[in-house]
């Protein structure tokens, strides 16, 4: 941790601020607990037992200390040193205090909440930390194991299962596991770990409900917004052996199973885009009773806490999502975990996240009662019990489903002791068929064993739910049930929806190895090559396509996609794109179509394409859909796998009356289209609506057309006056540059974007050397902008070969040296060359050659430092500044006081900021730390953010302007700015701590 850390942990903090930016239910009051100073950036958060708070952020967990019990932090007590990682798990019990970070689940003894930690501590669990999709929470089980929430990215492999009955022996993607609590009463023993379940993508945290049962908040796949396998964010219930249909990085990049899927746990409910965070049971009776036994979820993009009230649904539960608190205003409200306080029953929140203003709330209810107490969780075990084996069986015919669904899972981990013989059968086999789907899955696992005799199995359903479980040891047996399904009339497309998935199992699954990362990830088989399809097969998925049932239809395309072709299925699946259909399915079935080859397209197959195609962009905003990253290159995919089966496809499109809008340049390059024809239908439409929206890459394709075209010219320079096309147009203009246009690549050498400087000087150079005073200013300056570095080298070439064109100098790349003859040979130019910001060269001048340098003291400086509030952008994890250890090393003194004096003279390309300004034209600028189609969060300050909705930004471009303030020191004396730079220079010294 860095000294100004230290010294901030350490100071009292300022009065508690009122909350007025947060939207609550009436009744309810939030209340600023810990702000900024000492609870910087917070990354996860937790309550001991005694109603200690904990936070932790980069490098740092320490106790919020309340000195006067007015219900404010007043200081912190930094708990543990060295910590590389910013830890996203804590949990405080007894004397031992577990931190996620830093390569895994560590445990630190003789924590007593007051006390720094001493001693190395002990790894429970090796895995990845620090990264956004690495291991997350930590929590006590009802059971007495320790529960540890892994993201996707943590390396959870078979490998990481100690625990021979493990519900998941060869985890997918994200997962939950449990650790033995041998750990818990210091036992020498390895711990036994196993997987709880796995499929999920990047839930944060999760708790247990009062029945002892864990629930977790999953991320969206967000990049895939708009596409038919995106899902939202998703409230789940994990249940033990539980998929949840995430399948990266083993299976696949970003196509997940749907929740209808036989084999996937579906969702209590799906709250749409966010990014999920904080997870809290409210197992309290300071709240209302709607609130207990309730989830509180936290999504951190839109500054949100929602409320899901649960009911008991067959063996799991059902629940709707409520807003229960929403940010209001701009004070960057971004929460990172829930708690409930133990005494108190509040709920705190912590904020924070990547370099966001941190801190904690406490929200309240007003009404509470005068002696709030928790209410108590079940408890559980995992341990064998004889007699409650006996119990199991006859409870696996219980009326209460979830009672049957915890016997069947108790009686698959135990199989090896519990009686069987025809009383085990009798007390699966009915569950085979069950309407729970959990209750069948948990019976499936159990009839695969061997010594389960359950006879013949006649029923429809539980032979699928068999049939599931078959795939692997015996694919014949299960293949031939779900064709006979399949070929049943009478069953039911749920029923028939299972079978298809169970074909897609005996076929390896969905995903080739080569399909991974491209729109063919949901439409190949994983191992295609080894299992070729029988004539029964395809006549029975040709016999199950029906247009009455949306999920049979769609894997029935999928399934046949996969398989290569059938037969007479170009028209039974074009006549799903409909104008009514929605645009994520049109997706989906175009997706199949460009699978099936071999055939002869019809007239009609065509023109339904065509349509679908044109139109598919228009369709997604009719049906309210955002568009991310991944929707124009899988688009792109699916229309370039089309134009190889159906070669006609491209001439089709061009030639519609309907082609020409902006959009339909996604199809230039995939189906191989003539640029030059394209660009004249571009010109014609825009002809004919004045209010035509040009993009970038419309823009671009004008180049096809023949040059010089003053046609084309004219509207290049109309253009350039739109926001968002002056890039663009200047790196047409500049191929062959006019002096028309000298303008624009002046202002193109005030870009942040190198590659438009360098054509922007090389187009001036080929122009007369006219203005010079413009072109020394900004080409100085430019060269200021870009390091001598290896990337930068070409940008620095053409903007040296300008200056040397218009000086007749043969100086180098040293801006320096630029400056010194720009300002000695036209005088004009040493104002907007070296002020900005209002700086007054010549006072601070003549000051600092009065300022007696040698007796600058360190420990003065730390106190100067803070008073000048460098720390507030500068340490503490915020995003807003670099970082200033070794600051001395990289910068003489001159240089360092110009960086503090003219922030603006000279940005790092890291940290410049981006202007937005919305539609009702207010204006923001800041470092970009979150960015979507539906939404944006700058960081405008040390402790400001802003969140801006996507559907109301205007305009969004990088500036020159640093956020850094000046006159920072203004309020020093002499003596305080040498200290200044005599502490600047300790940072990175190892013998300051």
């Amino acid at each position: 941790m860095s000294p100004a850390l230290l010294l901030l942990a350490a100071m009292p903090s300022a009065p508690p601020a009122p909350v007025t930016d947060l939207k609550l239910p009436p009744g309810f009051t939030a209340r600023l607990y810990a702000d900024n100073a000492i609870a910087p950036d917070v990354y996860t958060m937790t309550i001991d037992d005694a109603g200690r708070v904990l936070v932790a952020g980069r490098g740092y967990v320490r106790v919020l200390v309340d000195d006067d019990g007015d219900g404010y932090a007043d200081r912190a007590v930094d708990l543990i040193d060295g910590l590389k990682d910013g830890p996203m798990g804590l949990l405080a019990e007894g004397d031992s205090l577990y931190v996620v970070a830093d390569g895994g689940l560590k445990r630190y003894r003789g924590y007593n909440g007051k006390d720094k930690l001493k001693g190395t501590p002990e790894t429970l669990v090796a895995l990845k930390t620090g990264g956004e999709h690495d291991v997350h929470a930590v929590r006590r089980g009802p059971d007495g194991w320790l529960y540890l929430l892994c993201g996707n990215g943590a390396g959870v492999r078979k490998e990481t299962v100690t625990g021979d009955r493990s519900p998941v022996k060869e985890p997918i993607a994200g997962a939950l596991l449990r650790i033995s609590p041998d750990l818990a009463s210091g036992g020498r023993k390895p711990p036994g770990i196993e997987v709880v379940a796995d499929g999920f993508r990047n839930p944060y945290s999760f708790d247990f409900n009062l029945a002892g049962e864990p629930f977790t908040y999953d991320s969206d796949n967000e990049r895939c917004v708009g596409l038919p396998w995106y899902e939202g964010c998703r409230f789940y219930h994990i249940v033990p052996g539980g998929n949840y249909g995430w399948r990266s990085p083993q299976l696949s990049q970003t196509w997940r199973k749907p929740p209808y899927f036989p084999d996937v746990v579906p969702p209590i409910c799906d709250t749409g885009r966010g990014s999920p965070t904080g997870v809290a049971c409210y197992r309290h009776t300071a709240f209302p009773e709607r609130y207990r036994d309730g989830f509180f979820l936290a999504d951190w993009t839109f500054g949100r806490i929602y409320h899901v009230p649960l009911k008991p649904a067959g063996s799991s539960y059902s629940g709707k999502h409520e807003v229960f608190a929403e940010a209001t205003g701009t004070s960057g409200f971004a929460p990172t975990a829930l708690a409930v306080h133990p005494k108190t029953g509040e709920l705190f929140v912590s904020i924070g996240g990547r370099g966001t203003r941190g801190g904690v709330y406490r929200i309240g209810y007003d009404k509470a009662d005068a002696n709030p107490k928790p209410l108590p969780m079940a408890k559980r075990s995992l341990d064998f019990d004889a007699e409650r084996a006996k119990e199991g069986l006859s409870d696996c015919l219980s009326d209460n489903a979830a009672k049957r669904r915890r016997a069947l899972e108790l009686i698959a981990r135990w199989w090896d002791k519990v009686p069987w013989g025809p009383k085990l059968s009798d007390a699966v086999k009915p569950n085979l068929s069950h309407d729970d789907r959990l209750i069948r899955r948990a019976s499936g696992r159990i009839g695969k064993l061997w010594f389960v005799d359950l006879g013949k199995v006649t029923d429809r359903q539980a032979k699928l739910t068999l049939a599931l479980e078959q795939v692997t040891e015996e694919p014949d047996e299960a293949l031939k049930n779900a064709v006979d399904i399949l070929r049943t009339p009478t069953a039911s497309p749920a029923h028939q929806v299972d079978a298809v998935r169970v074909v897609q199992l005996v076929f390896g699954d969905l995903t080739a190895k080569g399909a991974n990362g491209t729109v063919w990830e949901g439409f190949t088989f994983r191992n295609e090559k080894n299992r070729k399809p029988t004539p029964e097969l395809l006549t029975a998925l040709r016999s199950a396509l029906r247009t009455n049932d949306p999920n049979l239809d769609r894997e029935v395309a999928r399934t046949l996609a996969a398989l290569g072709g059938a037969k007479a299925m170009v028209t039974a699946l074009s006549t799903h794109l409909t104008t009514e259909s929605l645009a994520k399915d049109d997706i989906h079935y175009l997706a199949a179509l460009a699978r099936i080859e071999g055939e002869e397209w019809a007239l009609t197959d065509f023109r339904l394409v065509t349509r679908a195609l044109l139109n598919l962009h228009a369709k997604s905003e009719r049906d309210g859909d955002s568009r991310d990253r991944f929707w124009p290159v899988r688009v792109a995919e699916i229309a370039s796998a089309l134009g190889r089966v159906a070669p006609e496809l491209g001439t089709t499109l061009v030639e519609s009356p309907d082609f020409g809008r902006p959009e339909h340049v996604l199809f230039v390059q995939p189906l191989k289209l003539d640029p030059k024809t394209v660009a004249r239908k571009f010109l014609t439409a825009a002809e004919k609506d004045k209010n035509y929206a040009w993009t970038p890459a419309t823009v671009e394709l004008l180049t096809a057309l023949p040059q010089p075209q003053p046609q084309v010219q004219k509207l290049l320079r109309e253009l350039w006056d739109r926001p968002g096309l002056e890039d663009t147009v200047t790196r047409l203009l500049a191929v062959q540059p006019d002096a028309i246009d000298r303008l624009k690549f002046v202002v193109g050498l005030k870009s942040l974007d190198p590659d438009l400087v360098g054509i922007s000087a090389h187009a001036l150079t080929l122009l007369p050397a006219t203005a010079k005073t413009d072109i020394y200013v900004h080409a100085v300056k430019a060269l200021r902008r870009f390091p001598d570095e290896k990337p930068n080298a070409t940008v620095r070439t053409e903007l040296v070969a300008l200056l040397q064109k218009y000086s007749g100098e043969k100086i180098g790349a040293d801006p320096k040296a630029w400056s010194a003859w720009v300002v000695k040979h036209d005088p004009a130019t040493e104002k907007p060359l070296n002020a900005s910001d209002g700086f007054d060269a010549d006072a601070w001048g003549k000051r600092l050659a009065g300022v007696e340098w040698a007796k600058g003291d360190a420990a003065r400086g730390r106190v100067a430092f803070t008073k000048a509030t460098c720390a507030a952008c500068h340490d503490g994890g915020s995003a807003v500044g670099p970082p200033l250890l070794g600051i001395a090393k990289r910068f003489g003194r001159d240089d360092l006081l110009t960086a503090i004096l003219q922030p603006s003279k000279d940005v790092p390309p890291r940290y410049r900021p981006t202007r937005v300004v919305t539609t009702d034209d207010k204006a923001y600028t800041g470092i970009i730390v979150y960015e979507a189609t539906d939404s944006v969060i700058l960081q405008t300050g040390a402790d400001t953010t802003v969140r801006i909705a996507g559907a109301d930004i205007a305009s969004k471009k990088p500036v020159e302007v640093s956020l850094m303030p000046t006159g920072l020191i203004d309020k020093l004396t002499d003596a305080e700015i040498a200290d200044l730079l005599t502490y600047l220079a300790t940072l990175g010294d190892p013998k300051m701590k």
